[in-house]
Formats: structure tokens, sequence, C-alpha cells
């Protein structure tokens, strides 16, 4: 695997660039990088923010087919909206033989891709000559390296180092898990979504420490670290009722202030706003579920 393709490269695939190009190891996973894009700003702003990798960073404009076809590994990191249109390009299936494929956006299958390029899903009988197609879920962490990136493990599964190579590109972002496909819609929401739940609660404490008192510059890094803080004790293996219980003492503040969340019905909401996410992540695909909050 020496050279990967960017195939649109918004937010994440900058991010997964960023990270790609600025490893400091001595065996980097790829010696070359392509990244597609449509516009001359768009040119100019990553000629501009990579002047250093010249010789290694490849940067195309209105080439899609010469840059696959150059290419050992594909990022599919377009626009939801153009996916058909940019994997239906005449001459791309040629230049996909047999190469990897890798999916970053939310809402086609793998099966969707497969129809959109070959008129029908890959199964063991129609594989040969086709792409590899691999399907994975980052999140808006990826800009700071901290992504949670589920991969779809479907039949028929790719070669194992097509899964190891997709793998460590997104260990790269931060923690990569590989999703059986029948959980992948639930994913979108709980790794896709959980990211904005947290920035709306931490909003809602840093507007409160505001109320009583705290500049709002100190109420922010007291928030925003205590919030990492606990994620960093919560990966360590700590059950979360664990360490509330361990932060609550009789008659002290902590356990009142978690009385009134449980009065206001706080967790119920939570997990009502999570289901709802859920929800309308499986409509996109129109897959029902017995939780989902409507039909």
């Amino acid at each position: 695997m020496e050279t990967l393709c960017l195939l649109g490269c918004g937010n994440l695939g900058a991010a997964i660039l960023n990270s790609l190009l600025g490893t400091a190891e001595s065996k980097p996973l790829f010696s070359q990088f392509v990244a597609c894009v449509r516009s001359e700003a768009s040119v100019k702003k990553l000629a501009d923010r990579y002047p250093q990798h010249q010789e290694r960073l490849t940067i195309s404009r209105g080439d899609n087919i010469n840059a696959v076809r150059q290419s050992d590994v594909i990022i599919l990191g377009v626009d939801p909206a153009d996916i058909d249109s940019v994997l239906k390009q005449h001459g791309l299936r040629e230049v996909l033989e047999g190469k990897l494929l890798i999916s970053i956006a939310a809402g086609w299958t793998r099966q969707k891709l497969e129809e959109a390029i070959y008129g029908s899903e890959t199964t063991d009988g129609n594989k040969l000559g086709r792409a590899w197609v691999i399907r994975t879920l980052p999140n808006i962490a990826a800009q700071v390296s901290q992504s949670l990136t589920a991969i779809e493990v479907s039949e028929p599964s790719p070669p194992e180092h097509y899964l190891t190579i997709t793998t460590a590109i997104f260990e790269r972002i931060g923690r990569a898990v590989q999703i059986e496909p029948r959980h992948m819609n639930a994913t979108t929401a709980v790794g896709g979504s959980t990211p904005a739940f947290f920035a709306v609660i931490c909003d809602a404490l840093i507007d409160a420490a505001v109320a009583v008192g705290v500049p709002r510059h100190l109420a922010r890094t007291m928030i925003i670290q205590s919030m990492l803080g606990t994620a960093t004790v919560l990966q360590g293996g700590m059950h979360p009722a664990v360490l509330r219980d361990q932060g609550t003492s009789p008659e002290g503040c902590t356990i009142g202030g978690l009385m009134v969340m449980e009065e206001a019905g706080v967790r119920g909401h939570v997990g009502r706003a999570l289901r709802e996410a859920v929800t309308l992540a499986r409509l996109m695909e129109t897959t029902e579920h017995v939780n989902d909050t409507r039909h």
C-alpha cells in the first residue's frame, strides 16, 4: 500500500490527511497521497497548508479517474449528495478493480455504494474484478485525533490486510472498532451524534457557572477540563455509577445537584435524544426497529 487517494477532502478527509502526513513514525502507512478537490480555492488551501509535503502530496482537481488509477487505497469523502454522480463517472469502475475503497459517508451502506458502481451488490459469486468496499463512520473529533470510528465488517469479507490497513488509518485519528452491519445505523448516532449532545450539556454547565458568578473564560476552562478528566477516568475502566457514587456525600452539594437532574428526568430525556438520533439514522436507510421513536 503505497498511495492513498482522498476522493473529496472536506473536514473529515482533511483530518485524516493531516494525521497521516504528520506522523512521526519511521514507517508511515503511505508514501504518497492524492487529494481530489472540486475548486481552485480548495487547491490553494491545501497547497498553502502543506508546503513541506509537496513531494508526497498531489492535489488533483477534475481528474478523479487518473487519481484513483495511480492509488492503492481510496477514501470516499465527498458529500453524500454527490456520491452517486461521483461513483458513476465513466471509467471509475475499471480503475477501482481490486483496490480498497473506504467510505466515510453517513447514510450510504456498502450495498448502496456497490450498486452505484456496479449496478448490484457484491457477493461471493461476483466479487472478482470489483473493488473491496469498506464502510466506516468517523466522528467530528477526528479534527483533534480523538475520533470514534466504526468499521463495518460484512460479507463477503475483504482480505485481512485490507481490514488491517483500514483499522490502522483510523487509529491515527482516535479509536477504531469493528461493527456488524446490523449495528451501523445505531452507531451513526451513538458515535456521531453524541459529541453534539455533550457540547450542549457543556454549554449549559458553562452558562450556569456564569450565572452563579464565575467569569465565563474560567467557567469554560473548568467545565471542559472536568469533562476531559471524567472521560479519562471512565476510559480507564471505572463504571459511571462508581464515579458518581465516589463524588457524592450525605447532604453534599453534588447529591443535591444530582437529585435535581433526577427530578427533571435528565437521564430519560438524554436517552430519548439518542433514540431519536438512531431512529433518524435508520430512516435514512428505511430500517425500522422496535425501540425507534417513530414508524
